[in-house]
């Protein structure tokens, strides 16, 4: 299969790019083919021109931003698609935000139905898998919601195939684990993607200890 896996986290070394690396060794171990984009790494622009704003509904896949240009492209290669980032204000950085908004466009992700006017979704992908951390306890989630899950495993998955499977691996209370947690987290993070072919749909993980 191929492997869109796409990371935002701007320190280099850090757990959020260990948590890559493990995503990039599983899905490796299972002989898939990757392509990863580095939204910082590449210093990714993550708002909208005027100019775009206004031409949305039709800009589509001849957007005139080679990045933009380049990433759309990537969603048609891709089967899988692998967004790997820190929960920051219970939700993804801006800058993933920023490229979901300039990459989702109408005309690549989704259409609008003629008659009805609601949306249809455009995405043929067979997995769609978010990878995460928090500084907070699970509980506290619960209250203030989780609006990165939420957009991975009910928003996108909306506009995917009826066929398309979803997982979700998040790490709460990051900044209180252990190394042996942690390492913990990255080998399950590294087998699940080496055994994605057998991921059920809807799986959502999350270490809550």
């Amino acid at each position: 299969m191929h492997a869109l896996v796409v990371h935002a986290h701007p320190v280099a070394g850090s757990y959020s790019h260990a948590l890559r690396d493990a995503v990039v060794a599983g899905l490796s171990r299972a002989g898939h083919e990757i392509e990863i984009i580095d939204l910082y790494g590449i210093d990714y622009r993550p708002w909208m021109t005027s100019d775009e704003h206004r031409d949305y509904d039709t800009i589509g896949a001849d957007h005139p931003d080679p990045d933009v240009s380049r990433h759309i492209e990537l969603m048609a290669w891709a089967d899988v698609l692998v967004l790997v980032y820190p929960t920051w204000w219970s939700g993804f950085p801006a800058i993933m935000k920023g490229w979901l908004d300039r990459t989702m466009l109408p005309g690549v992700a989704f259409r609008l139905d003629e008659r009805t006017n609601k949306v249809k979704g455009s995405l043929e992908l067979r997995h769609l898998v978010g990878v995460t951390t928090y500084g907070s306890p699970r509980w506290y989630l619960y209250f203030v919601g989780d609006a990165g899950r939420r957009t991975v495993t009910r928003t996108l998955r909306m506009i995917c195939g009826r066929s398309t499977k979803t997982t979700f691996l998040g790490l709460h209370k990051l900044d209180g684990r252990t190394e042996a947690e942690r390492s913990a987290f990255l080998a399950e993070v590294e087998s699940t993607f080496a055994n994605l072919d057998s991921v059920s749909v809807s799986t959502n993980k999350a270490s809550t200890q």
